[in-house]
């Protein structure tokens, strides 16, 4: 699983409770279709296993739980992007931009599941390439406030955050 940030991001919200593959996409904003071949993943990986349970009006419903291998992969690699959040905390304090410049364009592709996991705050993030006196744009996925994208759809996270036209230098 290394190197797959949606992967992460689907065991991260399975292990919030939500456990039906149309839950798992509106808390993450993937689509049903990634949301299932992610699981897929997950299932051979031996990270969730799937438990049929009876619902309402004794229909059928399928979910999917976290096997105790899966908590740990996900431990293990939320220590990793704390990790790497703190060192770009650290250097942006230091006032290292090159360091920093390097070491953000390396989690960039990271940043959507950061921000879902709650390692960091979007306004953190921007102010720090702010005070670097990098450009938001180029260290933002699409997606994402500030970002190539045309906003930020966090789902059942607090509702959508657009583009509010300027930028803030301090």
């Amino acid at each position: 699983m290394e190197g797959e940030p949606k992967d992460l991001m689907v065991l991260n919200a399975i292990a919030k409770g939500y456990t039906t593959e149309e839950k798992i996409a509106r808390a993450t904003g993937l689509s049903t279709f990634e949301v299932a071949m992610i699981i897929e993943r997950l299932l051979l990986n031996g990270l969730i296993y799937r438990r049929e349970k009876k619902g309402f009006l004794g229909r059928r419903k399928i979910e999917v739980i976290m096997t105790e291998k899966g908590y740990k992969e996900l431990d293990v690699r939320r220590h990793e992007l704390e990790q790497k959040w703190q060192r770009l905390v650290t250097l942006a304090e230091q006032g290292k931009r090159n360091e920093f410049e390097r070491e953000a364009m390396g989690v960039r592709s990271w940043i959507p599941l950061m921000l879902f996991m709650g390692i960091m705050d979007v306004m953190m993030w921007m102010t720090m390439l702010n005070m670097m006196n990098l450009a938001t744009q180029d260290f933002m996925p699409a997606g994402i406030p500030g970002g190539a994208g045309e906003g930020y759809d966090s789902g059942d996270m607090g509702g959508e955050y657009g583009d509010m036209g300027f930028d803030i230098n301090i």
